[in-house]
């Protein structure tokens, strides 16, 4: 087989099999995406500055500036939620997930229940201010 031939064999194979993968990735993210059942972005960002919260509240961090990238690109959405202490921001910032998923995602279920548990877990944790 001519060299030249063997090489376009091979650039068009490559090229099917990269399309192959990015087809296959692509259906991966459709599949395992929750965002159909209320875990959209903005559920997302919620998440995410909670999480940086929880993080400091137990310690695993010592400042929002040690929180991801993303996080730390959405605290200045929930400043309302912020208290004086870590614990009773992260019970607040629970709090107004589950009530923002209550009125913007009322039939994800499995969502409100998960966010349900996180107030309680977060709430309940012996540094929140009573």
């Amino acid at each position: 087989m001519n060299p030249w031939l063997k090489l376009v064999v091979a650039l068009i194979a490559a090229a099917g099999f990269s399309f192959l993968v990015v087809v296959a990735w692509f259906a991966w993210l459709l599949l395992t995406s929750p965002s159909e059942d209320g875990f959209g972005q903005d559920h997302q960002e919620q998440w995410a500055v909670a999480s940086c919260w929880r993080d400091l509240r137990d310690g695993s961090i010592r400042d929002t500036d040690q929180c991801s990238e993303y996080a730390q690109a959405h605290l200045g959405f929930f400043t309302e939620q912020l208290a004086t202490d870590a614990a009773t921001t992260t019970c607040n910032l629970s709090r107004s997930h589950l009530d923002y998923a209550r009125t913007s995602s009322p039939g994800s279920m499995r969502l409100l229940a998960q966010l349900q548990e996180e107030v309680k877990a977060d709430c309940s944790h012996s540094d929140v201010s009573r």
